[in-house]
């Protein structure tokens, strides 16, 4: 068997880096890069009886603007400060005033590995008692929600979320005359892909698409897994399947060639060289923004949203995601019972409808919600991406990055046939004890 270096230090933070970046990065327009509160503050001026919070986050889109000035509008007793830093600034800039003496009352996490890292070094304040006296019902966030507690505390709320779906070309389908799939478990979503593809070499069209850098261990999360667990069998079963799908049917472009080619996925997929496209929330506006920046793939492109393929027919699906960007308390804020109320309505109705219309997914989620997220998007399906309870993709623990890692590196070697399964999953549980030692 291979013997392979474990991450140093330094790759394991950039691996780490790479991941707080990934939450909410798509809008990266710089609003401020200013740490002083008072730099940017909401257009209505402060009554002197109110109690202000200074509230900073990366420029992610207009909407959080327009939820604190309905905030400010609303409240009686409390005004927020809007402060936003460039996207790729924000986190340098956040542990330096976390570090420091900023004013800083109330901030966002763009991941759940960045909530375990300051939750554990003492930088959130622990909110539990302020959820109990509220009497705030957690479980309206999914039961992924009860993941990100630390030592049975909770350190933040969140107000965003993410969802996998299973995307696909009605206009092919209808050329081909096949039904659009409803409702497939992962061998009927094999099998129409086989049944999709057709010709070879340049001419070679895909029944379907997963890219070399999604590392989702779809089937395996959705029978209960992770990559902590001792029982390997789930991801074995996944590695199989990507192993049908890449290189024994060849209904997907198989990694080599995803690798060798530097394939856009976004782009192949949207100028016809597949038919379907399992992926998340995400993949709509890049979708939508394709399809705004080149008008003539409206002719050959029209979206399609499924569920999520599952692992055995069912009238309940799960999918892939969950919470995913939090707000929390900065530990020495001297405010925190205002601090909460705000971030509390961050994560309730009236922001996830605000959220929802700028064609995000919210962590509140009602027919309400459901329903402006899809006159947003403009595309039937919305239900089938937001209905199903969610699975978290990853665990909320800091060192989780590093297992992904290792397994991206295991499951490439076996997806190019330069090792088999068998020693894909026992270099897999090896270097993962020898990360945990």
């Amino acid at each position: 068997m291979k013997t392979k270096r474990l991450l140093s230090a330094s790759l394991a933070t950039c691996v780490l880096g790479n991941l707080l970046l990934a939450g909410c990065s798509g809008n990266s327009t710089s609003a401020s890069t200013s740490v002083d509160p008072a730099a940017e503050q909401s257009g209505e001026t402060a009554s002197a009886d109110k109690v202000e919070i200074n509230y900073y986050s990366w420029s992610e889109g207009d909407y959080l603007q327009e939820i604190v000035d309905a905030y400010n509008a609303q409240s009686t007793t409390v005004h927020v400060n809007m402060n936003q830093v460039s996207s790729d600034d924000y986190d340098d800039k956040l542990m330096t005033m976390l570090a420091g003496s900023n004013d800083i009352d109330v901030f966002n996490m763009r991941s759940g590995s960045l909530l375990a890292n300051l939750a554990s070094t003492g930088n959130l304040a622990d909110i539990t008692p302020y959820i109990e006296q509220s009497g705030l019902d957690v479980s309206i966030y999914g039961t992924g929600f009860a993941g990100t507690q630390l030592d049975g505390a909770f350190y933040a709320l969140p107000y965003r979320a993410s969802s996998y779906a299973l995307f696909y070309n009605k206009k092919i389908f209808d050329e081909k005359g096949v039904p659009y799939p409803d409702n497939l478990t992962w061998d009927e979503y094999a099998d129409l892909a086989l049944q999709l593809t057709s010709g070879e070499g340049a001419d070679k069209f895909y029944g379907s698409y997963i890219p070399d850098w999604n590392n989702c261990i779809y089937s395996a999360t959705q029978e209960g897994s992770n990559l902590t667990d001792d029982d390997l069998e789930p991801l074995s079963r996944w590695l199989e399947r990507l192993n049908r799908f890449y290189n024994e049917d060849n209904s997907h472009m198989s990694y080599t060639d995803m690798k060798s080619g530097g394939v856009d996925a976004i782009n192949f997929f949207c100028n016809g060289g597949c038919a379907m496209y399992p992926g998340g929330e995400w993949t709509i506006s890049d979708i939508l923004t394709m399809l705004k920046n080149n008008p003539q793939l409206n002719e050959t492109f029209e979206l399609g949203i499924a569920v999520l393929p599952q692992v055995e027919k069912t009238d309940t699906p799960v999918t892939i995601g969950g919470v995913s960007t939090f707000i929390g308390i900065n530990a020495t804020s001297e405010k925190q019972e205002a601090a909460f109320d705000f971030i509390r309505y961050m994560a309730g109705k009236e922001a996830a409808m605000v959220i929802a219309a700028a064609g995000a997914i919210p962590a509140y989620i009602d027919d309400d919600v459901t329903a402006a997220f899809e006159e947003a998007i403009g595309v039937e399906g919305a239900e089938n991406i937001l209905g199903p309870s969610k699975l978290p993709e990853t665990l909320f623990t800091s060192t989780y990055s590093d297992l992904v890692a290792i397994y991206q590196e295991e499951m490439e070697l076996y997806l190019i046939g330069e090792q088999s399964l068998e020693d894909t999953l026992n270099n897999f549980a090896e270097r993962r004890a020898e990360a945990a030692a």
